[in-house]
């Protein structure tokens, strides 16, 4: 039986199709506690059901004092201000709990990376957030902390990355060339949504700077001494990554071992040289080749044989004497896979990609522990494989253990799994990673709408990729959830206690 089984319809009656269900515009009128949730528990994780991103609240209860409230990202693809400000002032109808007096109080408030899928809703829902929450603090990765010289560095090469690609598409080659899914990939970066209501850059800027008013802006770095929440007992927070290590945020080819655990990652590093590389060919598409680009060029000038003279008014000499050789042979039609001319223009495909995953490396990666029992809650971000291999190098200084504590310790005891990146076939690394998630009471829960992940790029996105989600429902004896608002759950999942709503999927510590 699969993770999640559709609805049953009834059949048609002669002449009409049956009717569809349809996504809800916006949720802000469905039911604060879902029904049947019970009255006490140690922790409720909310996954909100708003489309193709991350928006989780986290619930603590605290003796004598009001529950301790964490919002994990608020982010999602193709959904307008309209949408998001309706999922936002849910979440302050959760946290007020029918009181309407004071503001809703954020105890945290964590971007785990700057993706539009993960921040948008703090630019689309910015006036609510701005006039009916407070922030008791904001936690962002090391990776965003600009007073770091080895980050001013990264940023740079983002920017560089982005410039380069934004000339690519402007190339008059560029639609032949097949990039359409480069723009998409750019838009994570770039833009928060069709919208137009803010760059990602601007959300993680503002979240900085509310994080700064509350008094208290965490850069949250791996390894170290584990934390505690405010009021919040017996449970101690672990941050695993992003790695300190530059070279955890590329990742490195792709091996046979990854091939045999079929979980494959199709990524290089494009470098620097290999940057200026791809803007002098754009520079020679325009006309251009002189001056410092030229050095980049795959053949020095001396090598070069153009078809006129420089000045492209007659034909150049020195071409005569080939010239029937590359009629016969380079211009013939038939011989047009000797053309090399445009193909310097799919390496801004792979760069693209660099730059999304370069992005989704620098994750926070958070680990919550419930001290007496071991049970930890996993929240991954969109980790990607150099994250997750970090893992196995970090470690922890824990009061009362004589050692540290490894980081993959942690996973052997995940009782709930945020897995990463929509469930996609690069972000959810299968050893030192899912094969470590042991406990016969795992839980995953998957942010992903499948309509919206179908639509991206040229060909759409395999979401959820299959040997993944397969994986996923073995470990789990099929408790997995889906945001999907098409998606119901299955029986193993509502007999481990996870409630559903059209708006949000609850699952309960109890």
């Amino acid at each position: 039986m699969g993770a999640t089984t559709k609805k049953k319809t009834t059949k048609a009656k002669a002449g009409k199709k049956p009717a569809r269900k349809t996504k809800p515009a916006v949720l802000p009128t469905a039911p604060v506690v879902a029904p049947d949730s019970p009255e006490n528990f140690r922790a409720r994780v909310r996954m909100y059901r708003h489309g193709l991103g991350d928006c989780f609240l986290v619930t603590f209860p605290r003796k004598h004092k009001d529950p301790f409230h964490m919002l994990i990202d608020c982010g999602a693809l193709a959904r307008d201000k309209t949408f998001m400000t309706g999922i936002v002032e849910h979440i302050r109808d959760t946290i007020r709990n029918g009181e309407t007096t004071d503001k809703a109080r954020l105890d945290v408030v964590v971007a785990t990376h700057e993706h539009k899928d993960h921040v948008s809703g703090f630019n689309q829902a910015r006036d609510v957030f701005n006039r009916d929450f407070d922030f008791g603090s904001v936690w962002l990765a090391w990776t965003e902390n600009l007073t770091k010289p080895e980050i001013k560095k990264f940023k740079e090469a983002k920017s560089k990355a982005v410039s380069k690609l934004r000339e690519a598409l402007s190339s008059p080659l560029a639609a032949a060339a097949g990039l359409q899914g480069v723009e998409a990939l750019l838009g994570f970066s770039e833009e928060d949504d069709t919208t137009g209501s803010g760059l990602v850059s601007e959300a993680m800027e503002y979240l900085k700077l509310r994080g700064k008013d509350s008094g208290n802006l965490r850069y949250c770095e791996p390894g170290g001494e584990p934390f505690a929440l405010d009021g919040v007992e017996g449970v101690r927070v672990y941050v695993l990554g992003p790695s300190h290590d530059p070279g955890f945020m590329k990742v490195s080819e792709v091996t046979e071992q990854m091939k045999k655990d079929e979980i494959v990652y199709h990524l290089t590093a494009t470098g620097d040289a290999g940057m200026d590389a791809l803007g002098a060919a754009i520079s020679t598409l325009a006309g251009g080749s002189g001056g410092d680009q030229a050095r980049y060029l795959p053949f020095s000038s001396e090598h070069r044989i153009p078809r006129k003279s420089p000045d492209g008014r007659r034909r150049n000499p020195y071409f005569a004497s080939i010239r029937k050789f590359v009629s016969r042979t380079y211009d013939d039609p038939k011989q047009n896979w000797r053309q090399i001319e445009n193909d310097w223009l799919a390496a801004f495909g792979q760069l693209a990609l660099d730059l999304d995953n370069d992005t989704n490396n620098t994750s926070l990666v958070l680990a919550f522990e419930f001290v007496k029992t071991g049970e930890v809650l996993l929240f991954v971000g969109d980790a990607q494989v150099g994250n997750w291999k970090s893992w196995a190098n970090v470690e922890f200084t824990v009061p009362g253990r004589d050692k540290p504590r490894p980081a993959h310790d942690l996973l052997s005891h995940a009782v709930f799994y945020k897995v990463g990146h929509h469930c996609s076939h690069n972000a959810t690394l299968k050893r030192g990673g899912l094969e470590l998630m042991n406990r016969n009471d795992l839980v995953a829960f998957i942010p992903l709408d499948k309509q919206t992940a179908k639509k991206q790029g040229a060909k759409g996105w395999d979401m959820p990729a299959g040997p993944l989600f397969k994986a996923l429902k073995e470990k789990t004896s099929d408790r997995v959830a889906l945001s999907d608002v098409t998606e119901t759950l299955t029986t193993n999942a509502k007999q481990a206690g996870i409630r559903a709503t059209d708006a949000y999927i609850d699952y309960f510590l109890t």
